[in-house]
Formats: structure tokens, C-alpha cells, sequence
């Protein structure tokens, strides 16, 4: 009896599920920039949102005030423009909107696409931003030291809402690259989204953003999320951050994935170095690179270990062998904390390039391989540090044993104002 009312119920509930997503995929898609021209965009608070403009849309959250929306049934357009991830930033009462912003177009979510289907689908936005905003955007040239990048820029002020559309390409001829084409809408123009950092730090006021806890933490408040998404970004995402603590909110992590040459598979550390030693006396920031340990010496000592096992390396643990020489040198360790003590004390978060899956992380969405993340902070009665990864909220702060964090690092680096 009882297999019978379950194989029943089982089979009401997929009948339920079907007839509600029929429903959905008849609602109309609604199209965010008309509602911010008139206005119903800014006056609705987030319920009324999840039940229209927002219904069956799967979210995550950045950070305190920033969701991020993504639909495949009730498609949101800008000017009847498909995008991708949709962000919203909220007011701290999360009751209405400040801002909106999407990319109609980035290389690292959508791969590389030759220029005349580049230019076809800005030629697109903007006629369509036009007609749904009801006025002519104003062309002017987007600068490097607004975001990181040359390209072109579209703006619109009308009486209920700004809106910002920029678009940058790199190279020319058969080494052009489409880099990204993104919106942005805000019922004034001063809080247009051009970043996601609100509490910017300047050089002399740094150590007023280190904070420490009854049990023994210390860490640097203050540092925005930035979302990297399931694209190879972690570089630029990471890098992007720190500049949005600095205030430069503008230089966003599309804008480095052009500088750092990012694709959907990543960035190689000589060209995000290349690429932060070219860009930061343009933004008043110095860049300094060392190693906690020297990666290609244990590399050695891992093979010459591994050519005197007696059993042709089946037993080898090289996870386990590392740790073990890390072990065997404290003075190391304990070197390389105090120097990252001594930056996080300053108020200076440390950009960490390391290589996951010597130990494990629980929830990672990357289990293996090089990737980049910031040192936030540490605990130096218990040798912990305190990291974030650029994968929204879940992972802003996070800690592991000194030892590990020592043993998979591939490079620090520090990103220091100079003025």
C-alpha cells in the first residue's frame, strides 16, 4: 500500500513540476532596462521582484548586498537583449535596488567570437538600449584609467534612470579579441555599478580596516567579493578586488582578463606578472612577488624520492611528501608567515597563487590545479591563515593550518598603493 501512494504521489508531483514550468516559459521575458525607464524597476522591493521580473530565476549570493541572478525560462534582456548573469545590488535593507549590471557579452562565459559578430551585437545593444530607455545614448571613448582598458562607451540620463554601456576589443587583424560588452543601470547616475566596492581604502587609512577577534583572528575588513563564475578568471577576479579595496572600482575583472590575456581556461603567472607590472604605474601601485618556499627545489627532492622507492612509486604520496619537507623546514615556515603577518597587520591582502588538490576543500567548485585566491588575515596562536576565493559569498573567508597553506603556495604577492 504504502509503494503505491508514493508511485501516485511521485507521479502528482512530476505532473505539478511540468504544468509549473509550462507556466513559466509562457511568462513573457521582461526586459530590465524598460523597467528602469519608467521607473517600477526602483520602486519594488525584492519579494515583489522574486514574483514577476525575477520568478524562476536561480540565484547566489556575492556578498551582503549583491545577489546574482541567472535565468534559462523567464529570460531577462536589456533593450530586448539577451545577457548573461544578471547582478543586483541592493540597499543594506535589501527593500529596493541601487543598482543593475550584466555583460551582454564577455569572452570568458561566451568564448571568442570574430569582430563582426562583435560589432553586430554592440550595434544591437545600443539600438536597443535606445528605443527602451526612450532617448539616444551619448558616444564618448572609454578610457584606460576608467577601466583598465581602451574601448567605447555609451551614456544615458533620463528621468528615472542612468545607464553606462561599455565595450572593449584588443589586438587587430588576425590577433583581435572581443573582450567584453557590459551594461549597467541605476536610478541616478552616482550610483551607476562600476565596481563592487563601497568602503575603498586609501594608503593611510589601511590599518583602520584590520580587525581583531576575541578568538585570536586577524583580518582585513572591507575587501568587496568578486564572483568569477565558472569561467577560468581567478587571476583577474582575484586582482580586481584588490583594486576595488584601493577604490579604483572601475578596473573590473573583464577589464584585466584583456590586460592579464585570460581566456575560459585561466592565465598563465608570467602573463598576469607581465600584466600588473604594465598597469600599476598607470593606478599609483607598486607589485612585489616572492615565494614561501622554493617550489622547484622540493620539486627535486620529490623526484629524487620518488626514483628510490622500492616499489616504482605505489606508495608515494606526493601531498604527504611535501608537507613532510615543509615540516622538516620551520624556519622557512615561519619566515613566510611573519612576512604575511606583517602585510595584513598593514592592512595589505595578500594575492596567493596556489596549486589545489595536494589537500582536500570542502565545496570547491575547482578541486585541482593552479588557481588564485587572497590571504585576508591568520591566527598566530593557532598558525592558521585566513583566505577568500572569488566564488561568491560562501567562500569569502575561509582558513586552513599554516603548514598546508605553505605547502601549496606557488607565489605571494602584494599590490601596494604609493600614495
Amino acid at each position: 500500500m504504502k509503494r503505491i501512494l508514493s508511485s501516485r504521489f511521485g507521479r502528482l508531483m512530476a505532473v505539478a513540476w511540468s504544468v509549473w514550468l509550462a507556466c513559466l516559459q509562457q511568462l513573457p521575458a521582461v526586459d530590465v532596462a524598460a523597467a528602469a525607464a519608467d521607473g517600477s524597476l526602483w520602486q519594488q522591493t525584492r519579494q515583489e521582484l522574486s514574483k514577476g521580473l525575477l520568478r524562476g530565476c536561480a540565484y547566489r549570493r556575492v556578498d551582503e548586498t549583491t545577489e546574482r541572478f541567472r535565468s534559462k525560462i523567464n529570460d531577462m534582456t536589456f533593450g530586448g537583449v539577451k545577457t548573461g548573469d544578471v547582478l543586483f545590488n541592493w540597499d543594506e535593507g535589501k527593500q529596493h535596488i541601487l543598482s543593475v549590471s550584466s555583460t551582454i557579452y564577455n569572452k570568458g562565459d561566451d568564448g571568442e567570437i570574430e569582430k563582426e559578430e562583435f560589432e553586430a551585437r554592440l550595434k544591437e545593444t545600443v539600438e536597443g538600449l535606445n528605443k527602451a530607455l526612450g532617448a539616444e545614448g551619448a558616444p564618448r571613448k572609454l578610457s584606460r584609467k576608467e577601466a583598465g582598458v581602451k574601448g567605447r562607451a555609451w551614456e544615458w540620463e533620463t528621468e528615472n534612470c542612468a545607464a553606462l554601456l561599455e565595450a572593449a576589443s584588443s589586438g587587430a587583424g588576425k590577433n583581435y579579441v572581443a573582450e567584453f560588452i557590459r551594461i549597467s543601470l541605476a536610478s541616478r547616475e552616482e550610483d551607476l555599478e562600476k565596481g563592487t566596492s563601497k568602503d575603498t581604502a586609501k594608503k593611510s587609512e589601511l590599518k583602520g580596516h584590520v580587525k581583531s577577534e576575541d578568538n585570536g583572528d586577524v583580518w582585513i575588513v572591507g575587501i568587496p567579493m568578486v564572483d568569477q563564475g565558472e569561467k577560468g578568471y581567478c587571476v583577474p577576479a582575484t586582482v580586481s578586488r584588490v583594486f576595488a579595496y584601493y577604490g579604483m572600482d572601475g578596473v573590473d575583472q573583464h577589464s584585466l582578463a584583456a590586460l592579464c590575456k585570460s581566456s575560459e581556461r585561466g592565465t598563465t603567472m608570467d602573463d598576469m606578472q607581465k600584466a600588473l607590472k604594465g598597469i600599476c604605474g598607470s593606478f599609483h601601485m607598486t607589485v612585489r612577488s616572492w615565494e614561501w618556499i622554493n617550489t622547484k627545489a622540493i620539486s627535486k627532492k620529490l623526484v629524487k624520492k620518488l626514483m628510490k622507492s622500492d616499489d616504482g612509486g605505489q606508495n608515494f604520496d606526493p601531498s604527504e611528501e611535501i608537507l613532510s619537507i615543509v615540516k622538516s623546514r620551520p624556519n622557512t615556515m615561519n619566515k613566510g608567515f611573519a612576512e604575511i603577518k606583517k602585510q595584513i597587520d598593514s592592512g595589505i591582502p595578500v594575492v596567493w597563487a596556489v596549486l589545489l588538490g595536494i589537500y582536500p576543500e570542502q565545496g570547491l567548485p575547482q578541486s585541482f590545479g593552479g588557481h588564485m585566491r587572497l590571504i585576508i588575515g591568520y591566527n598566530e596562536e593557532k598558525k592558521t591563515i585566513i583566505y577568500s576565493d572569488t566564488w561568491g559569498a560562501r567562500h569569502a573567508r575561509k582558513s586552513m593550518p599554516m603548514t598546508h597553506a605553505c605547502a601549496m603556495t606557488r607565489m605571494l604577492c602584494v599590490l601596494r598603493p604609493t600614495r
